[in-house]
């Protein structure tokens, strides 16, 4: 039939446009790929530079000066990674919406408030000369690079924008992305905590409002860990039981209503990370072994680029780690002579208070704003001005317009927003030859604060924060000039007695000595302090270790993922799960069931843990939800602390009688929280015994495009996987949020060392090294440390020379 020939014509003709328009986008992405071999010239180089790759895609780079060494790392990140380095650098300045129009505005608006890009202009005009020709000639190259592909890379493409010139500043703006990462949500806390505070002084005298507040966010338990504590004396290890566990009386204040908060919450999860390091008299080789994993948001590509620079001539270098897409030095590695690692160390590095919403004292900033697609917007922002010093922002906008219309705002001083407190010291630790160059080098190093650990080839250790640390003190101290501590009071801890230092984001420091972190303790345990249960699993697989340490225990340590910390929570739940309470209830009885003989683990195939899991969040968010709504008047989405785990367990283990619980008795109110887990889960899974773990968090490491193109989620995403691991273990894991690299090598020794990471260095979904060493990453597999032999060389030369 005619109308039959006319559909087959139609859909042939559909088809092949199809065909067409795939293969010219196809066309279009390859055309990004970056080139891998041959020779380009650069004008501002002194002599040729070599980038070789890998079968990995893992670059070395060879050069004779180190600015050239620095034009060389910068034109590799823009070959692989100038999307990511663009995105890191627009979301510190709050130049999103440029580039994804106004979804973008609401960020670009909270960002742009603290004025990063004016902080790094201004940091990098007071660079010493020799670190700032590095970071010019980082710039350099990568401009360099990006020019260097054929077409612009591929995001680009379909967002219809055109890529910028990277500038110097640019660095600075990277990092300060991370200082949002890693310190933004501890500055949301302290702003939550203020507002619990200024309800709890109203009518009530401040002792009382004091011991209520320093309950909820200063407890300590049985699993603070830290290294070492100075009222003992003692390296933790060898002192039992750590010191000052939270046992004084309930507060006075404290009190819950019954709230309609929500069921149980995904679990507080904050920036953090593991890493410790082993004493050469301990290790297998006899020089010290240095291994950490930092965990963070997982996406493609990852947080991290693998690489190994070398600098040839009177003062030679040879290092090997992860880079940050954007800066000029090597994060965290191995330089030969010295190894370290980070985590972030949480601590008093803001400050929060109410004032009034218009003062005088309020210098106005006019921002504009420019939208992809739509019209400029201008946005009016006031900052508190200290004398010639910018010392807080005041959070007047739309988000905060309940507290605009009760005329009392939030100022909000972050240490992020001080140019003094960000710089590239950290090049000079390229050239650390020992622990002792290592901890001179710590204070003068601006970057978010971190908790360093560090070995050399003699064997020794030590830990340090690395930062510019406040030496002034006092209330409110970062709305005021600061002045910085230097190595005379800088805190430290070398060559510890037990020959292990561990740090995971608890209180790794106790005494005269935490002082450096914030003088008020209710501070600091707002800034986040971790609970400290992964710090013990770890200490405890360290000293229990039956033989000399190798690369081969840190592996298996960063991959433990026993529940530990959960169990006393399952027993509770069989505690109360007795014949009385599952009479006449199948769900309890089943629940019992599957929980007494759980996997004591967080494995993908566990429904016990699950359901532990389940019952733990919710009892927390209920007593949280309980405690602030009865503070505030009303629900309230502040954010639950991980310190509240002190204060929620002691309330469930000693149910004290003067304290009603939300519902008035505390068995009734535990047996409602375990109905809850239940009825949760059933309603997710059908049946309580399919609810296993694997089910509720699996791990997706996505590209920021994918939801935006569903259609290319295959080609841009890893593969989504049900794996072990949680936030109160070793293994840390689930969903997006995990392990962005795991490292153990010990200094002198890299070949012996492995470097995991969840993606491959090139951020091109079309190239071979996209989703390399992912895998390995996954399963927990040594991913060797070294780049292997080349398999491709491409030469940068001066454009003079022959």
């Amino acid at each position: 039939m005619r109308w039959l020939r006319w559909l087959r014509w139609t859909l042939l003709v559909v088809a092949g446009c199809a065909l067409i328009a795939f293969g010219l986008a196809w066309w279009a992405m390859r055309q990004s790929l970056p080139r891998l071999d041959g020779e380009f010239s650069a004008a501002t180089l002194t002599a040729g530079v070599t980038i070789e790759r890998d079968a990995r895609g893992t670059p070395v780079l060879t050069a004779g000066t180190r600015a050239d060494l620095g034009f060389a790392l910068g034109f590799a990140h823009a070959q692989d990674r100038f999307f990511q380095m663009d995105l890191s650098r627009r979301f510190a300045a709050g130049e999103l919406a440029e580039i994804f129009g106004a979804a973008a505005l609401p960020q670009d608006e909270r960002t742009r408030r603290f004025g990063f890009r004016a902080v790094a202009r201004r940091v990098i005009e007071v660079t010493p000369e020799a670190e700032r020709a590095v970071i010019e000639a980082y710039a350099r190259g990568v401009n360099a690079g990006l020019a260097s592909l054929d077409a612009r890379p591929w995001e680009y493409l379909l967002l219809r924008a055109q890529p910028r010139p990277w500038l110097p500043e640019d660095s600075v703006l990277v990092v300060h992305s991370m200082w949002w990462q890693l310190q933004h949500g501890s500055l949301n806390d302290e702003i939550d905590r203020r507002r619990l505070e200024r309800v709890a002084t109203a009518g009530a005298d401040p002792a009382a409002a004091h011991e209520l507040i320093t309950f909820i966010y200063a407890g300590r338990s049985e699993w603070d860990t830290p290294n070492y504590s100075a009222e003992a004396s003692c390296v933790r290890a060898d002192c039992g039981e750590p010191a000052r566990v939270l046992t004084q009386p309930f507060p006075r204040l404290l009190r819950f209503v019954r709230a309609s908060g929500p069921g149980a919450a995904a679990e507080p999860a904050a920036p953090g990370s593991n890493n410790w390091a082993v004493a050469g008299l301990h290790t297998k080789s006899g020089v010290a072994l240095i291994a950490n994993d930092m965990h963070l948001n997982l996406a493609v590509p990852g947080v991290w680029y693998p690489a190994r620079l070398r600098l040839t001539g009177e003062s030679p270098l040879d290092i090997t780690g992860v880079t940050l897409p954007g800066t000029p030095t090597v994060a965290a590695g191995s330089n030969g002579q010295i190894a370290w690692g980070f985590t972030n160390s949480y601590g008093d590095f803001a400050d929060a208070r109410f004032a009034p919403c218009v003062s005088a004292g309020y210098r106005t900033r006019r921002e504009r704003f420019v939208v992809h697609g739509a019209d400029d917007v201008e946005i009016e922002y006031h900052d508190l001005m200290t004398g010639d010093v910018e010392a807080a922002v005041v959070l007047d906008g739309a988000e905060f317009a309940d507290d605009v219309a009760s005329g009392s705002c939030v100022q909000a001083a972050w240490l992020a927003t001080r140019p003094e407190a960000t710089n590239f010291g950290l090049l000079a630790m390229e050239h650390a030859h020992n622990v002792d160059d290592a901890l001179a080098l710590a204070p003068r190093i601006g970057i978010p604060a971190q908790n360093m650990v560090v070995g050399d080839t003699s064997g020794r250790i030590a830990w340090t924060l690395l930062a510019r640390v406040p030496r002034t003190r006092g209330p409110d101290r970062f709305f005021g000039p600061l002045e910085f501590r230097d190595v005379t009071d800088f805190p430290r801890l070398a060559d510890p007695p037990v020959g292990r230092l561990w740090t995971a984001n608890q209180r790794v420091i106790d005494g005269p000595l935490e002082a450096a972190v914030g003088d008020d303790e209710v501070d600091v345990g707002a800034g986040g302090y971790d609970v400290g249960a992964r710090a013990r699993q770890i200490r405890d697989d360290l000293l229990q270790l039956p033989h000399p340490a190798t690369e081969a225990d840190m592996l298996a340590i960063q991959l433990d993922s026993r529940a530990l910390f959960i169990s006393r929570w399952r027993d509770r739940a069989l505690t109360l799960l007795d014949e009385n309470a599952m009479r006449d209830s199948p769900v309890r009885r089943e629940f019992r069931e599957l929980i007494s003989r759980w996997k004591a683990e967080a494995s993908p195939d566990s429904v016990g843990y699950r359901l532990v899991r389940t019952f733990r969040q919710g009892t927390l968010d209920a007593l949280w939800h309980g405690l602030t709504t009865a503070l505030l008047g009303e629900a309230t989405e502040i954010r639950r602390p991980a310190q509240f785990e002190a204060a929620g367990w002691r309330l469930v283990n000693e149910q004290p009688a003067s304290v009603a619980p939300p519902g008035g008795d505390w068995r009734a109110f535990l047996l409602a929280r375990i109905d809850a887990a239940a009825a949760e889960l059933k309603a997710e899974c059908g049946r309580l015994a399919d609810c296993t773990y694997g089910r509720e968090e699996p791990v997706a490491v996505r590209h920021p495009l994918s939801r935006a193109i569903p259609l290319l989620s295959r080609l841009l995403d890893m593969p989504t996987l049900e794996l072990a691991g949680d936030h109160n273990m070793p293994r840390v894991q689930g969903g997006t949020f995990g392990a962005s690299e795991r490292f153990a090598v010990s200094p002198g020794r890299e070949a012996s060392g492995y470097l995991e990471l969840p993606g491959g260095a090139s951020g091109h979904p079309l190239s071979p090294f996209y989703r390399s060493g992912f895998d390995d990453w996954a399963r927990g597999a040594p991913t060797p440390f070294l780049p292997g032999a080349p398999a491709h060389t491409l030469t940068l030369r001066p454009a003079s020379s022959p």
